[in-house]
């Protein structure tokens, strides 16, 4: 609730105070005529914001896999293991 109040840059409090005058019936709005074409066009926003940080959160999974990963192939690299055969035997 604080970042709604934040966004409409009035105190929590206040947005706490309108909410409970609303569900008391004090508070008491004409209805608003939605666009259906709008409505839909929001809705579809919503969606497609909530699947990009889905997919944003995917990808920087597997960078930090792919890192990982690469990093143990470089220890464990053929090259490595040559090397450490070679002086074992010498």
């Amino acid at each position: 609730m604080k970042d709604v109040a934040d966004s409409l840059y009035i105190h929590p409090f206040m947005l706490s105070l309108w909410r409970k005058q609303a569900r008391e019936g004090k508070i008491v709005v004409k209805a608003v005529a939605v666009n259906k074409e709008i409505a839909a066009e929001l809705k579809q926003l919503r969606k497609l914001k909530k699947e990009h940080e889905r997919l944003k959160m995917e990808h920087d999974l597997l960078k930090k896999a792919i890192a990982f990963t690469s990093a143990r192939r470089a220890k464990s690299s053929p090259s490595s293991r040559t090397v450490k055969a070679r002086t074992r035997s010498e």
